[in-house]
């Protein structure tokens, strides 16, 4: 390899003087270097980059170029296919691509293994290119002139923003026809020069005219005369005109003109290259368009289509299309709700044509993102954000306002943008939200409230199913001199002091009471106590010891004591004052 270790170590450092500069005063003429001069031309449809040395004693024998881009804070690139070349050009049609852009190129020049010189400048494409006209031929016919003007298989981008101009010169007539043309034009494109006068001398120039340029080159005149009638050019089918590929998301469009004709109506045919060669897409069909929908989304496709009138049929036209880099992404869809102070929107990818309804052009690139862009209804100022999501919220808008929100496919690694939405408009309202303290003390105000509520309904549910209880099941209750026996406060006083604690293996006894019917006395004269009332201020008598004690007038019940253990006591006395049909009842006091 002939270029050294040296030179290749020079490869960004000498540069970057250069970036600065022109980074600096901001314009393409700011980097310059005076040792050579430079020369950008569009000639054939191919972008050629030239240069010559002012100093005409160093001779190099090769060149090496590099290049960088004034928006990119990258290093200087090698240009693969100019390392080393003799000839002081290089073709850089599918390295500089990008329009519009500000390329920084730099040549080393070398004699052997010595670096003899560095040469350095900036272009801006659309202002620093020199446009040669392109290569065409014309055709006499009776009242018109068919210019035909013949493109590349592949045109670079830049033809996107360049008008091609076909001036038509007649004595001292000129009429100029300015026609857009894109980087999809390919092969012959035919243009038809109309309403001509015959047996006139008509001359055309054709060229190439930047929208940001004042030097132009025009190609030289090409004359032909208008014969009259019976010249065998009226015998030829002249080829469409203006074919173009309209495709918005896939739906591929071959569109064209139709050419002028005095026969009669032409009919076209047009085809698409398969593995298997041409095959018919529309046949003589009379319409100017053809559906191509159904090619394959990758890989470029060659498409041609021509003229037809009974047995006569007009040259191909060839046109190449890769589908996935050439077709218009279409607006996305989008809805709109407003809460408050914001917008919320919901983006929807736009669909793919002859797909299902689930395919869409999201499902086709690596990358895929919006961008949208808001701005207040009336006003010219807008705003632009980019989302990489289907929704996206704008926040912090101005209340009661009418904001207009548009959006677009964005595809970030291939940096194109697609068509943008119909614009859409809604009002913003106050935002009225209750601040969150009140919405915390509401909410334990509640919770109490509820509270308190449940508390209040097992309230009266308890009390109901005590009174129901009451009712439907009454209690046992004590008997009346039980209830005036502990009536009494020392009485209950002294029970509390005098029974111990209850224990697992405490025996009770047995209790059972006898109501005593005080007329029963008197049938018993002979017993031994007195039954007799005494008065309610007689202290009562002493009993003996071993005398029983006789039960009191006041007493209407006789308790009798007796262990359940004690096996002695086997039945119960039984007052003749009794009735024969009461039994005694059992009470345990515990």
């Amino acid at each position: 390899m002939l270029l050294s270790q040296k030179a290749s170590a020079i490869k960004p450092f000498t540069l970057y003087p250069w970036v600065y500069i022109s980074l600096l005063f901001g314009t393409s003429y700011a980097l310059t270097d005076e040792a050579c001069i430079f020369k950008v031309t569009l000639k054939n449809f191919r972008l050629i980059l030239s240069w010559e040395l002012k100093n005409h004693s160093i001779v190099p024998t090769h060149y090496t170029l590099w290049y960088t881009v004034m928006s990119s804070p990258e290093d200087m690139q090698i240009v693969e296919h100019c390392t080393n070349i003799t000839r002081p050009l290089c073709d850089l049609t599918d390295v500089w691509e990008q329009v519009p852009e500000t390329y920084i190129p730099s040549v080393v020049g070398f004699k052997g293994s010595t670096q003899l010189v560095t040469c350095g400048y900036s272009f801006f494409l659309t202002m620093d290119v020199s446009f040669e006209p392109p290569e065409f031929e014309i055709v006499g016919y009776t009242h018109h002139l068919n210019v035909i003007v013949k493109f590349p298989p592949i045109t670079p981008k830049m033809i996107d923003y360049l008008l091609l101009v076909i001036e038509e010169h007649s004595e001292e007539i000129v009429k100029k026809h300015n026609l857009q043309i894109n980087r999809n034009i390919t092969g012959n494109f035919s243009y038809v020069l109309d309403k001509l006068i015959p047996n006139t001398n008509y001359c055309v120039s054709v060229y190439f005219e930047p929208r940001d340029q004042e030097t132009i080159k025009k190609s030289p005149l090409k004359c032909t005369v208008l014969q009259p009638g019976g010249e065998s050019a009226l015998a030829m089918v002249p080829p469409p005109e203006n074919v173009r590929m309209n495709s918005v998301n896939f739906k591929n469009i071959l569109q064209w003109e139709s050419p002028a004709f005095p026969k009669g109506n032409l009919t076209y045919t047009a085809q698409y290259q398969s593995y298997r060669g041409f095959q018919d897409t529309c046949k003589s069909a009379a319409l100017t368009e053809c559906d191509f929908s159904s090619l394959s989304k990758y890989g470029d496709h060659t498409l041609r289509v021509r003229s037809e009138f009974a047995d006569e049929h007009s040259d191909w036209v060839n046109i190449t299309f890769s589908p996935v880099d050439d077709t218009i992404i279409g607006p996305p869809g989008m809805q709109i709700k407003t809460l408050a102070d914001s917008l919320h929107m919901r983006f929807l990818a736009p669909q793919i044509e002859n797909e299902p309804e689930t395919w869409t052009m999201k499902n086709i690139y690596n990358s895929w993102a919006y961008n949208v862009q808001y701005w207040k209804n009336g006003t010219d100022e807008k705003f632009q954000i980019t989302s990489q999501y289907d929704f996206e919220v704008l926040r912090n808008l101005e209340p009661w306002t009418t904001y207009c929100v548009q959006v677009q496919g964005f595809l970030p690694d291939r940096n194109r943008t697609g068509e943008w939405s119909q614009p859409v408009c809604e009002q913003t309202t106050s935002d009225e939200s209750i601040p969150s303290w009140i919405v915390a003390v509401i909410l334990m105000a509640s919770v109490f409230v509820v509270f308190l509520l449940l508390l209040g309904c097992f309230a009266l549910m308890w009390c109901i199913y005590k009174k129901t209880k009451y009712i439907f099941s009454p209690g046992n209750s004590l008997p009346q001199h039980l209830k005036e026996f502990l009536g009494h406060p020392h009485h209950s006083t002294l029970l509390f002091f005098s029974f111990p604690p209850s224990d697992e293996s405490e025996v009770f006894d047995k209790l059972s009471v006898v109501t005593e019917d005080f007329e029963g006395s008197k049938l018993n004269p002979g017993d031994s106590c007195n039954l007799g009332i005494p008065s309610q201020r007689e202290p009562p008598e002493p009993v003996a010891e071993g005398e029983t004690p006789c039960p009191g007038p006041r007493d209407p019940q006789i308790l009798i004591s007796a262990s359940e253990d004690d096996k002695s006591f086997t039945q119960e006395p039984v007052s003749p004052m009794q009735p024969p049909n009461q039994q005694p009842s059992d009470t345990r006091l515990i």
